[in-house]
Parts: C-alpha cells; sequence; structure tokens
C-alpha cells in the first residue's frame, strides 16, 4: 500500500498510545498536522511558542501513562523548544521531538529552515533520526520511543523530510508495535546490603529522587518502619506526600550561609535589647516627671536650666549628671 510519511508517522504514533501532541504548524510539517487532525485518538494541541510546547510534554510525561510529544517546524522552531528539551534530558523525562525537514529529494542548498539539526540536537537529547525512507518511519518512531523509555529516560529527535509527507510510495505490511520487557529488578545481593546498611544506620534518613514516583507504597512503609525523615529533590516533590508526618522540606540554603546569618542573629540581638530597654526607660523618666514644672526629662530630680554646648537637652542633662556642668 501507498502511504505518506505524514500517515506513517501518525499511525505509529497511534500505536505507542499517544493522545496528544504539543507545538505549531509550519512550512514543512503542515501535511503532518493534516493527519493528526484526523486522528481520532491524537489530539493536536497548538501553542503561542515552542518552548510553552516543550516544557508541556515535559510535564505529561511526568504525571500520565504517555510519553509527551511535539509536532514543531524545524530550525526555529526547534530552537525555541530547546530549554524544555534540555530540561527534560536532564530530568530523566521521556520526550519524543518530531519536526518537519527541508526537501532531500532536490539537491539544492539554503532551503527555508535549513541547520544541522542532528549537530543541534545531539547534547540534548538521546538519539536522533533523520528518516530518509517512507518505510523507516514507524520502525523508527519504535525505536525512538524504545530509546527515550529505556535505561535513563530522556527525549529523543526525529526529522521528518517534506518531501516524504508530501508523496506517498509503497511501504508494505507496515510492523507492529511489541512493548518493551520490563526493566530487570537489582541483583538480590545488592538489595540485601541496601537493607543492611539502612539497618545499621544510626540516624538514617531517606533522600528521593523522580525515580521512585512509582514506588509510593514501598517509600512509605520504609520510611515508618525505619522512622526516618523524608525529603525530595526539586525534580522529585511529587514521590512522597509532604503533609506525611516523616516528610521534611529540602534546604536549598547552603550550610555556610545559614551559620552565618545565625552569627549576626546572635550580634543583633544584644544591640536591639539594649535600644528597647533605652527606649522603654526613657519612657519611664518622662512620665516620672512629667508633673513637675521644674523637672528635668531625662533625670530625675535635676533643673532645666539651658547650658550651652552641643547635644540637646538630653546631652546637657547627662552632662549636668556627669559633673561636667560647673
Amino acid at each position: 500500500m501507498k502511504k505518506t510519511a505524514a500517515w506513517l508517522a501518525v499511525h505509529a504514533l497511534e500505536q505507542l498510545g499517544v493522545k496528544f501532541t504539543f507545538g505549531i504548524p509550519g512550512v514543512q510539517n503542515t501535511e503532518f498536522y493534516d493527519e493528526l487532525n484526523k486522528s481520532e485518538q491524537i489530539t493536536p494541541v497548538l501553542v503561542t511558542h515552542e518552548g510553552s510546547a516543550s516544557f508541556i510534554a515535559d510535564a505529561v510525561s511526568r504525571v500520565s501513562g504517555t510519553v509527551g510529544t511535539l509536532a514543531i517546524v524545524p530550525a526555529a522552531g526547534l530552537t525555541h523548544a530547546a530549554s524544555g528539551i534540555a530540561e527534560a534530558l536532564l530530568a530523566g523525562v521521556p520526550m519524543l521531538v518530531i519536526t518537519g525537514g527541508i526537501r532531500t529529494d532536490l539537491g539544492k542548498r539554503y532551503q527555508l529552515h535549513e541547520i544541522d539539526q542532528h549537530a543541534f540536537m545531539k547534547p540534548l537529547t538521546k538519539a536522533s533520526f533523520h528518516i530518509q525512507r517512507h518505510a523507516d518511519v514507524v520502525p523508527a518512531i519504535f525505536e525512538a520511543w524504545r530509546i527515550a523509555t529505556s535505561g535513563v529516560p530522556g527525549p529523543v529527535f526525529i526529522e521528518l523530510p517534506v518531501n516524504l509527507q508530501l508523496f506517498p510510495e509503497e511501504v508494505g505490511e507496515l510492523p507492529a508495535f511489541a512493548p518493551a520487557p520490563p526493566a530487570p529488578l537489582p541483583a538480590q545481593a545488592d538489595i540485601e546490603r541496601a537493607a543492611d546498611l539502612l539497618l545499621a544506620a544510626k540516624h538514617p534518613g531517606l533522600f528521593v529522587g523522580w525515580g521512585a514516583v512509582d514506588a509510593l507504597p514501598q517509600l512509605v512503609e520504609l520510611a515508618e518502619f525505619l522512622q526516618a525523615p523524608v525529603a525530595t529533590t526539586l525534580q522529585g516533590q511529587s514521590v512522597f506526600p509532604h503533609d506525611a508526618p516523616a516528610a521534611r522540606r529540602l534546604q536549598l540554603r547552603p550550610a555556610r550561609r545559614a551559620g552565618r546569618a545565625q552569627r549576626l542573629r546572635r550580634v543583633r540581638r544584644p544591640a536591639r535589647r539594649r535600644h528597647a530597654l533605652r527606649r522603654a526607660g526613657h519612657r519611664q523618666l518622662r512620665r516620672a516627671g512629667a508633673g513637675e514644672p521644674g523637672a528635668c526629662r531625662h533625670r530625675p530630680g535635676g533643673d532645666r536650666r539651658q547650658l550651652p554646648g552641643k547635644g540637646g537637652a538630653r546631652g546637657r542633662c547627662r552632662r549636668r549628671a556627669a559633673g561636667t556642668d560647673a
């Protein structure tokens, strides 16, 4: 049967269980969006900036059972989405990044959006695919999904040249998607060694990342058994309930800064106390001498005569009390 690469890409995404794509249509992915619009399973979500699309796809991968998928234009659209793609790579979040591509059947240079996308994506993704034949579309997307979700998850880049989207070709029988087997468990010896270390610890604590997102019941049971506090990384804030008795807030301030702040508080506290006592003493003195016509308001029993010198009435009273006024 003859199919375009746009139809084949949507068919592959449907087999993978993708429910949404995020991006903006353009010159080199219009046919892809036409096929997405016909799909009864996938909803293309349009955004105002590709950076938003990549972060939305990141969130979809984190909180749902599907892989967040981008459908964006090449070059400018891909560079706009780079921040969210890099975030997914650093955080271990699976993502499929699908762009259009310049025509590969003309042999012409300086086409619209012509950049080396794969060199640009190499440090930001786990792998990249530049599809050259219609028959490679479905297998490449299946392989991209496998790479994105296996080991340490991350984004994978796929480029669909626009000429493959425009013109149909014979593809034969389409391969069926076979889910990858679950990741093997750690060796029993490693599990026993970890358990021994936890039991031998005098003050055990758990610092949990996003990789434990599917182990919440076991994590709660372990924390209760060890009576250990639990803190999470910034990426793993949804891993452990924050209202649990064992939950602890992650402190981002370095210990050295915290110590300096405590020292400053210790230095400043006596000074604040002295100022407060001095103000309270002045108020008491004013109340005590308010009804005496000849009394000095700063020193009970003193007179209010005008003395030369600087410092005002308070300074003159203090000098008189110290015996400096003759």
